[in-house]
């Protein structure tokens, strides 16, 4: 009888830890254009003439994988162990790229995969950042990136730079408002970028 109620005992207690343990869900993130982003641009300017080739965006390796990095001191960082990107950040990135100038048309022609010949512009991207920063009181989402303007056609030289180090302020630890605030960091740079390259080459 005794031997018949510790068993009951034990498989009560083991029926009740497995229905308290909850598994484990992995959440995953996009990066993608802004919602309802509309840029100002000049007036009386026009598309470059020009085409252009979007190569692949160099991404720092500490980010150049599916985990979001989190900074939590000046040399320190740390993954998220069921929380990653989608795809990949410089995948995404580029794909940022290319949707917003088939929205934005700075150039006659943008081309993104394996190019024959060459193109009037090449514009390279590099992002040296793209981190949750939590070592303040606050959260932040930081994007540190610069975008290079090169001739295509005489060795490559530089047209026009543009380098951003930005971080916005999150209200708590969501990551959800993370990827938002960087996909919007990116969108405004670049939009940033193209009115300087605008304004330079008309």
């Amino acid at each position: 009888m005794k031997k018949n109620l510790l068993l009951l005992i034990l498989f009560v207690l083991v029926f009740a830890g497995c229905r308290s343990s909850k598994p484990v869900i992995h959440q995953f993130y996009l990066l993608e254009p802004p919602e309802q982003y509309e840029g100002t641009w000049p007036e009386r300017v026009s598309m470059l003439p020009g085409s252009c080739y979007l190569s692949a965006v160099q991404l720092a390796p500490a980010y150049a994988s599916h985990q979001i990095a989190v900074r939590e001191d000046s040399h320190q960082i740390r993954y998220f162990s069921f929380n990653e990107w989608a795809v990949r950040p410089e995948i995404a990135f580029k794909q940022l790229m290319s949707d917003f100038y088939d929205k934005n048309q700075l150039f006659r022609a943008v081309k993104t995969g394996r190019i024959v010949g060459t193109t009037d512009y090449v514009l390279e991207t590099e992002v040296t950042h793209v981190e949750l920063d939590t070592r303040e009181d606050e959260f932040f989402a930081r994007l540190q990136l610069q975008f290079l303007l090169l001739d295509g056609k005489n060795q490559g030289g530089v047209l026009y730079k543009h380098h951003a180090d930005r971080s916005l302020p999150l209200e708590t630890k969501n990551l959800n408002h993370f990827a938002a605030a960087i996909s919007k960091m990116f969108t405004e740079e670049l939009h940033a970028f193209s009115v300087g390259v605008l304004q330079t080459k008309q």
